[in-house]
């Protein structure tokens, strides 16, 4: 079980490091913490988190913007910053995904609608 949400939990930590980084120790926090919802065994978990995680997808979407921006500003190489960018939103999104699993279905008693 826990290495089935391990991916849920690294996607919060790597968006709460990246606030850190700018010093934002209230949404950091938050988001370092927000993970303990997994421990809960409720049908809403699931859905929380995976708009949580969506949300953190769109964010990172908006850095990688922010930081192509700068770096074609200043002439510097992007592929490859965008390379990783892109492998980290795509980690994050398929993190939402393992809430699709039988077995966090069966722990979160949701339905197999």
């Amino acid at each position: 079980m826990i290495m089935r949400i391990f991916p849920i939990v690294a996607s919060f930590w790597l968006i709460a490091a990246h606030f850190l980084r700018y010093g934002a120790w209230g949404p950091s926090l938050l988001l370092a913490v927000f993970p303990v919802l997994l421990v809960i065994r409720h049908r809403w978990v699931p859905r929380v988190m995976s708009i949580s995680l969506v949300l953190v997808a769109l964010k990172w979407l908006q850095v990688t913007y922010s930081l192509i921006s700068n770096r074609l500003m200043m002439g510097d190489d992007w592929l490859r910053m965008s390379l990783i960018m892109a492998s980290v939103v795509c980690f994050t999104l398929m993190s939402v995904c393992l809430f699709q699993s039988r077995r966090l279905k069966a722990y979160y008693r949701v339905s197999a609608d």
